[in-house]
């Protein structure tokens, strides 16, 4: 199911020009706060532009932020976690010292700190979300590489002199690869939740452009009178959180042996 949902929503953002029934930024003022219609199934905003079209391409921002995030968070996160595992005692010290700090800071307030030094737009979002998240990736991968470094093979390749960076690209990432493929899958609804509350706050995407979040908090001034101006792109924030939760779990369910009742 949520495979399914998350196919819907990137075949959308991918076929946005050919299936998006107007543009999405250009409207007309005679057609402000249309109810929907059909002309337009879910009616216009305040300035004339179709809300079902800018859904449409919204999806793009959307996948595009969270995907980019996870791909920041991750890279950083495993390298230092390979570093702090595997790099020697100094360095173990200094990285889970620093992420423990790290950590310790409120990750929405410091996601809103380095949004706002690094400028608004999708770039900005996804280097802030990235680094506000990338210390979960380093405790996964350090626990990680500290059960599997005591293997035999481990211990087989530092006998036959390999250097370390060998050991840990070609002999340990391979093999903590299901715990961080789960952590990902998992962290792509929390990155679409924080693009989202980023752009609500104007702290993200900015107008004329369709970001979700932007059009969340653009039609609640007329919630009472208008309440699919707020809903509709609400709602495709919900969807797409869940489809990537879904899939989430059924990876963790599909690669962790104790969820299948397999112990290795």
């Amino acid at each position: 199911l949520g495979g399914a949902i998350v196919l819907l929503i990137v075949l959308m953002a991918l076929l946005a020009d050919v299936i998006a029934p107007y543009d999405p930024i250009r409207g007309r003022l005679a057609d402000m706060l249309q109810p929907p219609s059909r002309a337009h199934w879910m009616g216009t905003d305040e300035q004339g532009r179709d809300i079902l079209s800018r859904i449409i391409h919204g999806a793009r921002f959307a996948l595009l932020s969270g995907v980019l995030t996870v791909m920041v968070a991750s890279v950083i996160g495993t390298f230092l976690g390979l570093l702090a595992g595997f790099g020697g005692k100094f360095a173990q010290e200094f990285i889970m010292r620093f992420c423990d700090a790290y950590i310790s800071i409120p990750q929405m307030f410091l996601i809103m700190i380095i949004s706002m030094i690094l400028g608004r737009g999708l770039w900005g979002i996804v280097i802030a979300v990235g680094i506000g998240s990338f210390p979960g990736y380093i405790r996964l991968v350090f626990g990680q590489v500290m059960t599997v470094k005591q293997n035999d093979y481990i211990m087989a390749s530092i006998a036959m002199g390999d250097s370390k960076l060998r050991i840990m690209f070609k002999h340990i990432l391979p093999n903590i690869v299901s715990p961080l493929i789960i952590t990902m899958a998992s962290g792509l609804s929390s990155a679409v939740m924080a693009e989202a509350g980023l752009s609500f706050i104007g702290l993200g995407i900015q107008p004329p452009n369709p970001a979700w979040g932007t059009m969340t908090n653009n039609g609640f001034t007329h919630l009472q009178s208008h309440p699919l101006l707020s809903l509709a792109p609400g709602i495709a924030i919900v969807l797409l959180v869940f489809g990537f939760n879904m899939i989430g779990d059924g990876i963790r369910d599909a690669l962790d042996p104790k969820m299948r009742g397999v112990l290795d």
